[in-house]
């Protein structure tokens, strides 16, 4: 992962503290609040910012004003937030490599329209990561169940890096994927080339919703499995009905801690009832670290993978 375009984002205090001090490969998110301290999300730690390191304990944590704040989302509008209103408008940036900037800041609206954003308060960086194999387990079930199966987590949790390796060893048993990356985080395209490997029979849409991205797929590019981020509600399910009726298989993501909340979920009675997925992965907290995937089926019934 190419972590260059962090240091023409972030503060120096900010970007020398962390690079300084740790193992980039681990850390998975930075959080900056104005006038609050800098917090890490590294592995499964949560920790406050230091210029010597980082601790459980605030004290000595580095922090950061609002003009900071609004520096950053400057730099990586790369000095045009205007040319990116439209994603600040849906709460992110993506300055490049994969690297999502979650945005908070006052709402402007007209007309019951939102329009923009401004006197931004508080930033999260959330760095993408490959694990290449993390799917293997699963791979077997997955093909055998035509494909046609759910990746349920917790934020933060591994989903979209599993579903970036699913399409990667779908693509080495030559499946024609196609990745509908609604925020640029799966495949990380810069320049129309993924930055993540995603293999090499994979296509991707980004930055376009789920509707018109899968009528567009289905349209001209006939895929075999279609792999798509969070759904959320009924018109992300309506579409993802379309596509299984046409015979594709699709694998997509939602958030959820558990399955007893997930059978809680606004569009989850729909999926049962219609047995619109095979099966349902559900990732532990510490999948990235080697948590073991638990499997359900078509009625959300436990089994054995």
């Amino acid at each position: 992962m190419n972590f260059d375009c962090l240091k023409t984002i972030l503060p120096r205090k900010v970007y020398d503290a962390i690079f300084d001090n740790f193992n980039v490969d681990k850390i998975r998110e930075i959080r900056l609040r104005s006038t609050f301290p800098v917090t890490l999300q590294y592995a499964d730690k949560r920790l406050f910012l230091r210029a010597d390191g980082g601790g459980r304990e605030y004290e000595n944590a580095i922090t950061v004003t609002q003009e900071e704040i609004n520096g950053i989302i400057i730099n990586a509008s790369q000095r045009s937030v205007y040319a990116y209103n439209d994603d600040i408008i849906k709460g992110f940036l993506s300055p490049g490599y994969g690297i999502r900037i979650g945005v908070c800041g006052e709402v402007v609206t007209s007309k019951n329209n939102v329009v923009t954003l401004k006197n931004y308060s508080s930033i999260n960086i959330r760095i993408p990561h490959e694990i290449s194999g993390c799917s293997r387990s699963i791979i077997p079930d997955i093909v055998s169940s035509s494909c046609k199966c759910m990746i349920i987590s917790p934020p933060g949790c591994g989903k979209t890096t599993i579903l970036r390796d699913i399409a990667k060893q779908l693509s080495a048993l030559q499946y024609n994927v196609l990745i509908v990356d609604e925020r640029n985080e799966i495949a990380c395209v810069r320049n129309g080339v993924p930055e993540m490997d995603v293999g090499k029979t994979t296509d991707v849409i980004s930055c376009a919703t789920k509707a018109h991205a899968f009528e567009s797929a289905i349209r001209s590019m006939r895929p075999d499995v279609i792999i798509t981020d969070e759904i959320f509600g009924k018109e992300d399910v309506d579409v993802i009905i379309e596509a299984i009726g046409c015979g594709i298989g699709v694998i997509a993501s939602a958030h959820s801690d558990g399955k007893d909340v997930f059978e809680k979920r606004s569009f989850t009675e729909r999926l049962i009832k219609n047995k619109i997925f095979n099966r349902y992965y559900f990732l532990p907290f510490d999948f990235p670290s080697g948590g073991k995937i638990v499997a359900y089926d078509r009625n959300l019934e436990k089994i054995y993978v």
